[in-house]
């Protein structure tokens, strides 16, 4: 999400309104409850002062107060336009309203009629909206495969077709790259202590999964093997509260994250069923997601990137990595603890 990160004041209005009206339904309920919440903790990040450089804090209290800011939603789109008046710059508004719909532990096909509604208007193309309302339609099966499918494919520069073709022979970790598992495996076996192998090592002692390029495995190392290094990177764990909050971080971190993100939140958030592994409900705290977004904003390196050589850091010290990445403190893991805890 490059306006979380870098956007104008303007921009980060638009965005701060776009996810106003998808989280009213463009009016049509009201702004109160967790959507609320979410809205007014991004609200906070987005215009806090020292937060992105600004000397001042930015006000937003006109778009996050209890008085609807607009008469209606073509009045709403009418500002909105003058704040995002780039396609790109409405893309990523209509992805952070997107994750006002997403939030709702229960589906919201009101909130992504919206998110669909308001792109549409803005003409940005609502290609992922599209693929996220459809998992909740008659064609769901398919569209949370293809979602799936899809974000994996940007996620590790292989090509759809050979996504699609391992996947249906349910073997999309024989995608791994053998060299890079190879590598993998030696350097975490090896890692000196205190190194960010090291403690990869102890994430997988206490995770309930092996490492990524072990045959059996459901994904291939390329995309596993450095989400795995960004939950140690970040400090969360494996729950699936850690999962959303390390996506987050992702989202923050990179324009290309907001497409895990909304996987992550489908799947460990809603429980709908999207990726390969078994989908479970999570209680967010919109503040530990805000602190993650901006976390992840602040981190100087594209760590979602494919190009990302992640693997040759793991010999060097953990606090060392973090620091030359850029990586602020925080995270829910304190050093020591497990990265599997076991749930409250």
């Amino acid at each position: 999400m490059a306006m979380l990160a870098f956007g104008t004041p303007q921009e980060r209005r638009g965005l701060v309104a776009v996810m106003r009206m998808v989280a009213t339904a463009n009016g049509t309920r009201p702004f109160d409850g967790d959507r609320a919440e979410l809205v007014r903790t991004f609200a906070h990040l987005q215009g806090c002062a020292g937060c992105h450089g600004f000397a001042e804090n930015l006000d937003f209290d006109d778009l996050v107060g209890g008085t609807d800011p607009w008469a209606d939603p073509d009045q709403g789109i009418a500002q909105i336009k003058s704040y995002l008046p780039q396609p790109n710059q409405a893309l990523e508004a209509v992805h952070a309203g997107v994750l006002v719909a997403l939030y709702s532990i229960e589906q919201d096909p009101a909130g992504l009629d919206a998110a669909r509604w308001v792109s549409k208007q803005l003409g940005a193309s609502d290609s992922m909206v599209r693929a996220v309302t459809l998992t909740a339609g008659e064609h769901a099966k398919s569209a949370q495969a293809d979602v799936f499918r899809r974000f994996l494919s940007q996620r590790i520069n292989i090509d759809i077709n050979q996504i699609r073709e391992f996947a249906g022979r349910s073997d999309l970790g024989g995608l791994s790259n053998p060299v890079m598992a190879d590598d993998y495996r030696r350097l975490v076996d090896s890692a000196p202590d205190g190194s960010l192998g090291y403690e990869m090592k102890r994430f997988y002692s206490d995770a309930p999964f092996e490492i990524p390029g072990t045959p059996g495995t459901p994904l291939p190392v390329q995309f596993l093997g450095s989400h795995d290094v960004h939950h140690v990177l970040a400090g969360y764990d494996t729950m699936a509260h850690g999962e959303v909050y390390t996506a987050m971080f992702n989202a923050g971190n990179s324009s290309a994250g907001i497409g895990w993100l909304s996987v992550v939140l489908l799947q460990w958030h809603q429980g709908v069923k999207i990726g390969v592994f078994n989908p479970a409900h999570a209680c967010l705290d919109p503040a530990l997601l805000a602190d993650a977004a901006q976390r992840g904003s602040d981190t100087k390196v594209d760590v979602y990137s494919a190009d990302w050589d992640w693997v040759s850091l793991l010999n060097q010290p953990l606090d060392e990595v973090r620091g030359g990445l850029g990586i602020p403190p925080g995270g829910t893991v304190p050093a020591g603890a497990s990265w599997n805890p076991v749930p409250d």
